[in-house]
């Protein structure tokens, strides 16, 4: 039997411009679909591909690709790199559609871009200031040669001064046709980026000023994303490590309701999804769905949807996780209640990738959704109503549960090493912070200066016990690696003792 093997890259791109129908469907793509199938094809090569994105779908493939974060939990910036590739792929489909598509996108988008990209000066205050300093001033000398040896383009009268060279050319190209085809908007743009830079001219070096110009703006395009994400079920980062701070300490405490959750609900697009009508339009998109489904860029549909992944289950399986038990029971007798509580686990799979590193990098959605059902079933084993019949239970079960892993397991490992590494300061001083902060994932970078105490494997357990997100590796290890019961709970304590 032959072995089968997804369709490269290349292979499906050529698939799909072969076809008129998949060329059609690619534009009912949403937004999400569009970002997969070009990051598989990879940008540099999707040209065809994103000059049949509608506008609607750029702005969304936008706001997943051009804001990056160095970790889970950090606030996502724009990258100004990143967009430079962009504007030379869309100029592939010509200066004018690219011209278009950026006009019709939001105004504060295109000129935090702009401002990001170049440094643009309104060439009479220029020219006032370099008058004042006088012929013999040794700033304004330096400052003429800093300018001549600059890329940079008049247009109008602004200067346009490159601040990467990285795509300028791009950028020269779209404001030129932006100028042509779309004045008002144009004029818009480079006052308001001029305005900005003016700042840094009138100071004469006033950094400060700019970069918190310039920060505000991108706040505001950032703040508008968020809006926009919020609508399709997404959380951002610091709304999601602000809840994971609040998981972490006894409900008791800090209330029933959070903001976090409060907020996420409220803001959420309910409105149904209209199913595709039995067109040719409609058959289309199924087609190409099925293409992209055979190429493994995106997951078929059993895959996709939670509900599928409980059909057939026996709620009796050996080490089944208590949450899927008591989902296959909700399934089959109250299919209403079992879809809130399936809205439920995607948020506090969203609230694990967008905030919580896992052994240092970012969650795959896959161990996310393992993470969320074992800490869940944690918190329901605590649960005195373990039916999941009320509102928003599964966020307090998860609550409940990452509180008991950190309090019994991340804490108590970090104790335990505290008492046990007296004799080394450096590694004493990083757990007595660790502890004073709840930060327990903070101890990682000493666990390398320990293999005189303790073997790699010890080492490695120590690792995942005491990683944001605490999981079984090392001595014990298994898969999924996430901690579900009491029961596994037992086994971390005697480990401890083992320290």
């Amino acid at each position: 039997m032959r072995k089968f093997r997804a369709p490269t890259p290349k292979a499906l791109l050529a698939r799909i411009l072969d076809r008129r129908d998949l060329v059609t469907a690619v534009r009912e793509l949403p937004p999400s679909g569009l970002a997969r199938l070009i990051d598989h094809v990879g940008l540099e090569d999707a040209g065809e591909i994103v000059a049949l994105a509608t506008t609607e779908q750029l702005e969304g493939v936008f706001d997943e690709d051009l804001w990056r974060n160095e970790r889970p939990g950090e606030d996502e910036t724009f990258d100004e790199e990143r967009f430079a590739v962009w504007l030379e792929i869309l100029l592939e489909a010509g200066e004018e559609f690219t011209a278009d598509r950026l006009a019709s996108m939001p105004e504060d988008f295109v000129t935090m871009a702009v401002h990001r990209a170049a440094l643009v000066v309104d060439i009479d205050e220029l020219a006032v200031e370099m008058a004042e300093r006088g012929e013999y001033d040794d700033d304004r000398d330096l400052t003429e040669k800093a300018l001549e040896s600059s890329l940079y383009q008049e247009i109008d009268n602004y200067r346009l001064i490159a601040r990467q060279h990285e795509g300028w050319d791009a950028l020269v190209t779209v404001l030129l046709a932006l100028d042509t085809n779309h004045r008002a908007l144009f004029e818009r743009i480079l006052e308001r980026c001029a305005a900005m830079a003016s700042r840094y001219i009138e100071e004469n070096g006033g950094l400060y000023e700019v970069l918190s110009s310039e920060e505000m703006l991108e706040a505001d395009v950032a703040g508008d994303r968020d809006d926009r994400r919020a609508g399709q079920g997404f959380v951002s980062p610091s709304s999601a490590k602000s809840f994971l701070a609040l998981a972490r300490l006894p409900l008791a405490k800090t209330g029933e309701v959070d903001a976090v959750t409060k907020a996420y609900f409220r803001d959420l697009d309910r409105a149904p999804k209209a199913a595709p009508k039995r067109t040719e339009e409609g058959e289309s998109l199924g087609r190409l769905v099925a293409a992209l489904e055979e190429a493994e860029v995106i997951a078929s549909e059993p895959e996709r949807k939670p509900r599928a992944k409980l059909e057939g289950r026996s709620a009796k399986l050996t080490g089944e996780p208590l949450v899927r038990e008591v989902l296959a029971t909700l399934q089959a007798t109250e299919p209403n209640l079992y879809g809130e509580r399936l809205e439920e686990l995607a948020y506090l799979v969203n609230v694990l990738v967008a905030g919580c590193a896992f052994e240092g990098r970012r969650f795959r959605p896959s161990e996310a959704a393992d993470a969320v059902v074992a800490v869940c079933s944690l918190g329901l084993e605590d649960s005195l109503d373990s039916s999941l019949r009320e509102p928003r239970s599964l966020v307090r079960a998860f609550r409940v549960g990452f509180h008991r892993l950190h309090r019994d397991v991340a804490l108590a490992i970090a104790t335990a090493l505290e008492r046990r590494l007296t004799n080394l300061p450096r590694a004493h001083r990083v757990l007595r912070s660790a502890l004073e902060s709840g930060k327990t994932w903070t101890i990682l970078s000493v666990l390398d200066d320990l293999v005189d105490v303790w073997d790699e494997p010890t080492r490695e357990t120590l690792a995942g016990l005491l990683d944001e997100c605490p999981h079984r590796s090392g001595k014990l290890a298994e898969e999924p690696p996430f901690i579900a019961s009491k029961a596994t709970l037992k086994l971390v304590a005697s480990f401890a003792k083992t320290l």
